[in-house]
């Protein structure tokens, strides 16, 4: 299984970037004049703000998506680890005769095996 690399990534959009910055550049000087006047430049700079508003709305959702997964998650580990106290509060309560057990489970919880 292979993984993303980010600085691929970020290279590989870069270039993407630059490469689209050189393409406007040499159509800026092959369009016909009529297509570069005042109109034309408020459409593009219309379509240039749709673009990043809704770049905009979509960084936002992913940066609340990640939030409510780590919060799951969180709530998740901390709910566990209350359970794992309350059990070993329990079983201290039965006193010596759990102490096998208890040990076993600390150490499984640990991640030894034995």
């Amino acid at each position: 299984m292979s993984t993303i690399n980010p600085v691929m990534v970020g290279i590989i959009v870069c270039a993407f970037t630059f490469g689209g910055a050189l393409i406007g550049i040499w159509l800026r000087s092959t369009l016909p004049e009529h297509h570069l006047d005042n109109e034309t430049r408020d459409t593009v700079k219309l379509g240039i703000g749709l673009v990043a508003t809704m770049t905009a709305l979509v960084l936002g959702l992913v940066t609340a998506s990640a939030k409510s997964t780590y919060d799951g998650v969180d709530t998740m580990v901390k709910n566990t680890a209350i359970d794992v106290l309350m059990l070993d509060r329990a079983l201290q309560r039965y006193g010596p005769k759990t102490a096998r057990f208890v040990t076993v489970c600390s150490r499984r919880l640990r991640g030894e095996s034995r």
